[in-house]
């Protein structure tokens, strides 16, 4: 699908300069988000960040902690896995599709054209989702999951990703049109040559829309002192097929999934509530500041203190 888009634009004048115009824009987009050095990055949309690196860099690690999607606008970045290159750059996305460690560089960067790209990490309920509104179309079974997988960007991908980062510059749509970006994004994934990988992000259909159901419950009850038990109840299942259930379809146990959701609602709260941080841990959750600190530095790479800071002060 994406290889025949990127052939028609090939031989059609006008497709391409409407490429070329989309990406350029999702390249003014990124670089205006992107206001520092390394990450940063969006408070008011989790799961959200921005990269931008002035040189051709080494990272020992980066690990993901569930279903993400790499766009890149300007440069290039390989990711390893165990001895397997995933190679990305304007042309090409990368999804990741549960939890890994990578080693990655950068390896196209100068200050006059650093890297930018952006990293989404995509919510498994609304992969969940998705799949259970495609149910009815035929499609290959997953044979095995597979950590990463690299696809052409074509013009559908091109436009969610501008369409989802122009929203967020503006509060009433970055509240209505973002979350309808980010599904049809997801949709864009799930009908091109992605769709295996990310459908392996979310395990198999079985109990999907129970586990759907379970993460719409974690989600409401981000501030409440929940526990697997309380989530298994919700959706009539035992605890031990929930819990197994749930990691084979979120590829996160539900514990994490849980913690991951309070760490972002926290740095929401310290960010556009203007929350301290020991306040923003109790309304998360957390009975222990430095576990919730521990917490987020593991998850975000800086303390909530100095991450709260630079975005009051930027």
């Amino acid at each position: 699908m994406a290889q025949t888009s990127h052939l028609l634009a090939r031989s059609n004048p006008h497709a391409a300069a409407q490429d070329a115009a989309r990406a350029g824009e999702l390249l003014e987009l990124v670089a205006r988000a992107a206001t520092s050095e390394g990450e940063t990055g969006n408070p008011l949309f989790p799961g959200l960040l921005f990269l931008r690196i002035s040189n051709p860099s080494s990272f020992r690690t980066w690990q993901a902690f569930g279903p993400s999607l790499a766009v890149v606008a300007q440069g290039q970045k390989i990711s390893s896995y165990r001895g397997v290159d995933f190679t990305y750059d304007p042309s090409r996305y990368l999804v990741v599709t549960g939890e890994a460690e990578f080693e990655g560089k950068v390896v196209e960067a100068t200050p006059e054209r650093p890297f930018l790209a952006f990293c989404y990490s995509i919510p498994p309920d609304v992969i969940a989702k998705m799949l259970l509104t495609l149910a009815h179309e035929k499609v290959e079974p997953v044979a095995e999951t597979v950590p990463a997988f690299v696809g052409t960007v074509d013009r559908p991908i091109l436009d969610c990703a501008v369409r989802l980062l122009r929203a967020l510059e503006e509060p009433l749509e970055r509240r209505v049109v973002a979350p309808l970006a980010v599904e049809e994004l997801v949709f864009r994934l799930l009908r091109s040559d992605a769709a295996a990988a990310v459908r392996s992000a979310v395990g198999q259909p079985p109990d999907t829309d129970k586990i759907q159901l379970a993460m719409q419950f974690l989600r409401s009850n981000v501030e409440r002192s929940v526990s697997v038990d309380d989530v298994a109840r919700h959706v009539a299942m035992s605890p031990s097929h929930f819990a197994h259930r749930f990691r084979a379809v979120a590829r996160v146990s539900p514990m994490r999934y849980l913690k991951q959701l309070r760490l972002h609602h926290a740095r929401t709260l310290m960010v556009a509530e203007g929350l301290r941080v020991g306040e923003a841990a109790a309304r998360a959750g957390y009975e222990s500041t430095s576990h919730f600190t521990r917490d987020f530095r593991g998850l975000f790479g800086t303390s909530p203190g100095e991450y709260a800071r630079h975005f009051r002060d930027s």
